[in-house]
């Protein structure tokens, strides 16, 4: 079967579908095709036309519907997901599969809160798992569809694929070059395994690998600390209309799921902005002064400085960052679970350290003689 790519859709599966309709309306209104079904009116026509499949995880079936005892019926919302996985396998068709949870805390007490989405997800062989308490749930959910039809659009050999570029939207830069090398240092899965799965391994690969981590792609904080700037400053320079926010602007993640997690930067293109201001300066001055000294002439404003020789961004045994850089001094490397080993490595102060064993247990063995001893 043929899959449809002149128009994104989402097909929502909820036994309530009466409360699903202005879900669907606001995701129509973001120009996608909304499919609303109860788990047993889903035909095999609205799998084979769907970007994305969302599936919510506790469902009421009607009476009748099956024997008293269904020991091979599908108890919940991720085996329904099995079901239709299934289906579009055999129709060699690819969307995305997710789960809407209320309780997705519940459901992943364990995980940690930052990461816990796309965790779920790898546990469960998703793409994604979504709160259905989230505000911007249904927006992420039509970013996902899109996405995900593009993806379909160009994914296929001699398609302008490009290793991703056009799906990233890489443009011609200076940069780019250096940018393309930081992707395929993150292994995408670019080939046998992209082949096998239509491409949509690069999806998970993307959503769950590389937008949760700082890595060829930063969040506000990792790119404020490249450019030793405090968080406050950089997000205040970009609210502005200065020539440095104008600059600042060009390194912006623009491409497929650019504002799924909160907006991402290139760092290739932020480092290549910091080299090429610390390369017009006087070599007498440190760096930090020196950074600072070219941020403020462009800004045409007072911004602060980070204190720090070498700042580092901290989190917490969620995964969560810590607005408060600290320096590398202060600070241990951690070995937490599910951490890319391809992406910058995570940090915790000294003192957090010290005063959480759940977050000690995660120092890196390397540092584990800075708190431990030995």
């Amino acid at each position: 079967m043929t899959e449809n790519l002149e128009q994104p859709c989402v097909l929502l599966i909820d036994d309530k579908p009466d409360e699903e309709r202005g879900r669907a309306s606001a995701i129509s209104a973001r120009g996608l095709k909304t499919i609303v079904r109860t788990p047993q009116d889903v035909t095999l026509a609205d799998v084979a036309q769907a970007s994305v499949i969302a599936v919510d995880e506790y469902l009421e079936w009607g009476s009748g519907s099956h024997p008293e005892v269904p020991a091979f019926f599908p108890v919940d919302g991720l085996a329904l997901v099995r079901v239709f996985q299934r289906h579009a396998w055999k129709m060699e068709t690819s969307p995305a599969f997710v789960l809407r949870s209320g309780e997705l805390a519940k459901l992943g007490e364990s995980l940690p809160a930052a990461i816990r989405e796309s965790a779920l997800a790898a546990q469960h062989d998703l793409d994604w798992a979504f709160n259905k308490q989230d505000a911007r749930e249904g927006h992420r959910i039509a970013a996902l569809a899109a996405a995900t039809h593009e993806l379909r659009r160009t994914f296929p050999a001699g398609n302008g694929w490009e290793g991703g570029r056009n799906w990233l939207g890489l443009a011609d830069t200076e940069w780019c070059d250096i940018a393309a090398t930081q992707v395929d240092a993150c292994r995408p899965p670019d080939h046998s395994v992209a082949d096998y799965t239509s491409g949509s391994s690069w999806l998970r690969w993307f959503a769950q690998r590389i937008l949760p981590y700082p890595t060829f792609l930063l969040s506000d904080l990792h790119a404020s600390v490249r450019l030793r700037l405090p968080l406050a400053d950089f997000q205040s320079v970009l609210a502005s209309d200065s020539p440095l926010s104008r600059k600042i602007n060009e390194f912006r993640y623009s491409g497929n799921l650019h504002d799924f997690n909160g907006r991402r930067w290139w760092r290739a293109g932020v480092d290549h902005f910091v080299d090429s201001l610390l390369a017009e300066g006087d070599w007498d001055v440190s760096e930090g002064e020196l950074l600072t000294e070219k941020l403020t002439g462009l800004h045409g404003g007072s911004l602060g400085s980070l204190p720090h020789k070498h700042p580092v961004v901290a989190i917490d045994a969620n995964y969560t960052e810590s607005k408060w850089v600290i320096d590398s001094s202060e600070a241990v490397r951690l070995s937490p679970d599910l951490w890319p080993v391809f992406a910058d490595e995570p940090w915790a102060s000294i003192d957090d350290v010290e005063g959480d064993p759940q977050i000690r247990s995660l120092v890196a063995r390397e540092d584990q003689n800075r708190i431990f001893g030995g």
